[in-house]
C-alpha cells in the first residue's frame, strides 16, 4: 500500500485484517508485525498513527471469518462484514464509509438489513444524465447529485450538487448556485418557443431548471400516433400531461412526435416529490412548440397537473417564489391558493398578486396558466365540460385549388395566414365541442 501522513491506500479484502489494523493503531501502535509469509495474512500491518477516516470500497468485495466459507458479495458475507465495521466504528470512534454496489432499480445491493444497521445512506447519482434506464434519451452529464435516503444526524432532505471536472483530474467541484448552473446557457431576453422555466424542489433546496420541448409531425403512417421521447422527466408523467391537454382542452398531439428535455442533466422524477411541480412547465413548453407561440422569458412556472385539468398546489411554494425572484424573474404562474369548495371549472378565475418585485399569477386550471405564460393567448370557448381551445375557421379567401384539386396558396393573401390553416391542433373526434 501507499502510506503517507494524509492518505493510506491499502488493497485488502479481508475485513478482519482491516479491523485489526485500526484497533492496533488506536490502542497498541508499537505492536510488532510478523514478517513471515505464513502468518503475514493473519496479522495487521502497523500504521504510523491512528486513522481519522476509513473508506471501504466496496463492501461487496470484503471477506470475514464470521461468515464462514460463503462467497464475497453474498448476503451472509455482506451482513457480517457490515456488522464487523459497525462494531469497529463504535468501539474506536473512527468514522467508516462503506461504498456499495446498487441494483438496476437503484437500490443498495445485498440484504435490506444493511441500510438499517448504518447511520446514513447516501446515493450518488450522475454519469448518464441521471435518468438512464427510466425513459431517458441517453448521453453523458457532468452533474452529480448526492441524496440522503437515511440520516440519523440530520435531515434526510438535504441534497448536494456537484460538477465533475475532467480538467482537474476528475474531481467533484461543489455547485454553490444550481439555479445559475442550469440557466447558464439560456437567453434571458429572448421569448423562445418551447422553452419554459420551472422552479423545482430537490430536498429542501429550490432551484430553477429549463424545460425544452419539441413537437413535430410524425413520419409514421396509419394509426401510428407518434413517439414520446423524454430526458429528465418521467415518460409516464409526459403521457399524463398530454392526455389531460387532449381530453380536457381539446389540444391533440396525434401523429406528432413529442420530445421533452431538461437542460443540464437534472432528473425531475427522482426527487421525493416525484417531479410533479414541473408539470405546468412541461405543459406550457409542449403547447408552445405545437402552436408556434413563444413563451415569455420573464415568467417561471410552478404547478402540478390534475386529471381533471385543474392546477394542484405544490410544497414550499413561498420558497420557490423566492428563488424565482432571486433569479430575476418578474412573473411566476402558480396554482390558486385558498381554493374554495364549489363547482368544477374556471369559477373563480386567475388572481394576480404583486409582492417584492415579482407578480404571482394564481390560476385554478392548466389552460389559464398556459395563456398567461405565452406571449399570445390561445383562442378558447366555454363548453359544457369547461374551456377548450377554439377550432380555427377556414377561409376560402386564403386557399385556392388547382385542376387536380390540390391546395395552393393565394399570392394575393398573406402566405403565413394561409399556412396557418394546416396547423391542426384540435382533436377532430370532438367537433361538436367547438363553434
Amino acid at each position: 500500500g501507499i502510506d503517507d501522513p494524509e492518505l493510506l491506500l491499502w488493497c485488502e479484502t479481508d475485513a478482519d485484517v482491516i479491523a485489526d489494523t485500526v484497533v492496533n493503531a488506536m490502542y497498541n501502535p508499537t505492536l510488532p508485525w510478523e514478517e513471515d509469509g505464513e502468518n503475514q495474512s493473519n496479522n495487521a500491518p502497523p500504521l504510523s498513527r491512528a486513522p481519522s477516516l476509513v473508506i471501504i470500497d466496496s463492501i461487496q468485495t470484503m471477506l470475514c471469518d464470521a461468515a464462514g466459507s460463503s462467497a464475497a458479495g453474498g448476503i451472509t458475507q455482506v451482513r457480517e462484514c457490515v456488522g464487523l465495521f459497525l462494531r469497529l466504528a463504535k468501539s474506536t470512534g473512527v468514522p467508516i464509509i462503506l461504498v456499495g454496489h446498487v441494483t438496476k432499480s437503484g437500490d443498495v445491493a445485498g440484504p435490506r438489513t444493511v441500510e438499517h444497521m448504518v447511520d446514513c445512506v447516501l446515493y450518488l447519482e450522475g454519469g448518464s444524465l441521471l435518468g438512464t434506464g427510466r425513459g431517458s434519451g441517453g448521453g453523458v452529464s457532468s452533474l452529480r447529485i448526492i441524496r440522503a435516503a437515511k440520516n440519523r444526524f440530520g435531515s434526510s432532505e438535504e441534497v448536494g450538487v456537484y460538477e465533475m471536472e475532467g480538467r482537474r483530474g476528475g474531481r467533484l467541484v461543489p455547485v454553490s448556485d444550481p439555479s445559475s448552473f442550469f440557466l447558464s446557457t439560456r437567453l434571458d431576453d429572448a421569448d423562445s418557443e418551447g422553452c419554459a422555466i420551472s422552479v423545482v424542489l430537490e430536498g429542501i433546496r429550490s432551484m430553477t431548471v429549463e424545460v425544452q420541448a419539441l413537437v413535430a409531425w410524425s413520419a409514421g403512417s396509419g394509426a401510428y400516433g407518434g413517439r414520446r421521447i423524454v430526458d429528465g422527466i418521467s415518460a409516464s408523467r409526459l403521457l399524463l400531461i398530454l392526455a389531460v391537454l387532449q381530453k380536457r382542452y381539446g389540444i391533440s398531439f396525434f401523429k406528432r412526435d413529442v420530445y421533452v428535455n431538461v437542460v443540464g442533466g437534472m432528473n425531475l422524477g427522482k426527487g421525493s416529490k416525484g417531479g410533479g411541480g414541473s408539470d405546468l412547465a412541461v405543459a406550457v413548453a409542449v403547447v408552445s412548440s405545437l402552436t408556434g407561440i413563444p413563451i415569455r422569458s420573464d415568467t417561471a412556472f410552478v404547478g402540478e397537473c390534475g386529471l381533471l385539468g385543474e392546477l394542484r398546489p405544490v410544497h414550499s411554494l413561498e420558497k420557490r417564489i423566492g428563488e424565482a425572484r432571486r433569479m430575476g424573474f418578474s412573473r411566476i404562474v402558480t396554482p390558486l391558493s385558498g381554493r374554495k369548495k364549489g363547482s368544477r371549472g374556471n369559477s373563480f378565475g386567475p388572481r394576480e398578486v404583486s409582492a417584492d418585485g415579482i407578480k404571482q399569477i394564481m390560476c385554478d386550471n392548466v389552460l389559464d396558466a398556459i395563456n398567461y405564460g405565452l406571449v399570445k393567448k390561445l383562442p378558447t370557448v366555454n363548453t359544457i365540460s369547461g374551456p377548450k381551445l377554439k377550432r380555427p375557421k377556414k377561409t376560402k379567401s386564403a386557399l385556392s385549388y388547382d385542376d387536380e384539386n390540390h391546395v395552393k396558396l393565394s399570392m394575393r393573401e398573406d402566405p403565413a395566414a394561409a399556412m396557418s390553416e394546416f396547423d391542426i391542433i384540435i382533436d377532430d373526434e370532438e367537433e361538436n365541442f367547438f363553434e
